[in-house]
Formats: structure tokens, C-alpha cells, sequence
């Protein structure tokens, strides 16, 4: 007597069910390290534009522009409270001086998040 074996063994669909359970939880880490990635991406472009704004407003003010070293500051962006400040190093040239803003996250300026640093004209 002859018997027609169509179809999977049981054990070829469990190795294949393993296969497939493995991809899932692979796919599922890589999309959750991309949403991760996504978020501390969008944290640093929030707090480079903080760190920018503030640039911009000790080009603007001139000469009224203090360079008083660690003046610090908050700016609310994108519904989130960001902390500032700024730090002020002589250079060898002394009409310039190298300003760098630093933004936080923490009122307590311990969490860094972003630096821009420029060269500006010493304020007289």
C-alpha cells in the first residue's frame, strides 16, 4: 500500500516558526533603537536652534553685548523649557574673544545636550 505524504512535517513548521519568530524580534530592536535614535536627533536640533538664537542676540546687541562669562539663561522651545549658558575664553588676540553656549536639559545644568562655540569682538 502506498501512501501520498503532502504538506510539512511537524518539524519543518516549527524550524520554519522559529525562522520567523527570530526575524520579528529582529526587526523589532532595530525599530526600536531607530525610534530612540529618532527622538535624541530631534532633542539636538531643538537645542542647537536655543544655542543659535543665542548667538544671534549677542551679534545683534553690538557693543551693549556684555561677554560676561557664565551668564546663563532659559528659552521655552517646541512646548520644552531649555537651559543656557554661555562661556567666555581670552583669546591671543585680545580684540576677539571664543564664546561657546552650552544647552541643557536641567535646570541644574548637568545634562548637556548641545555647544556652539564662535569667535566675537571683545565688547567695550
Amino acid at each position: 500500500m502506498k501512501q501520498n505524504t503532502l504538506g510539512f512535517t511537524l518539524l519543518e513548521v516549527m524550524v520554519a516558526l522559529s525562522i520567523c519568530a527570530m526575524a520579528g524580534i529582529a526587526a523589532m530592536q532595530v525599530t526600536g533603537e531607530h525610534i530612540t535614535h529618532i527622538g535624541a536627533l530631534e532633542e539636538q536640533t531643538y537645542a542647537s536652534w536655543v544655542a543659535e538664537n543665542q548667538m544671534v542676540m549677542m551679534r545683534a546687541s553690538g557693543k551693549k553685548w556684555s561677554g560676561k562669562n557664565n551668564a546663563k539663561g532659559e528659552e521655552e522651545l517646541a512646548g520644552q523649557k531649555w537651559f543656557w549658558q554661555q562661556s567666555v575664553i581670552a583669546t591671543e588676540d585680545p580684540s576677539f574673544v571664543k564664546v561657546t553656549v552650552t544647552v541643557y536639559q536641567d535646570e541644574a545644568l548637568q545634562t548637556s545636550v548641545y555647544d556652539l562655540t564662535t569667535f566675537m569682538l571683545k565688547g567695550k
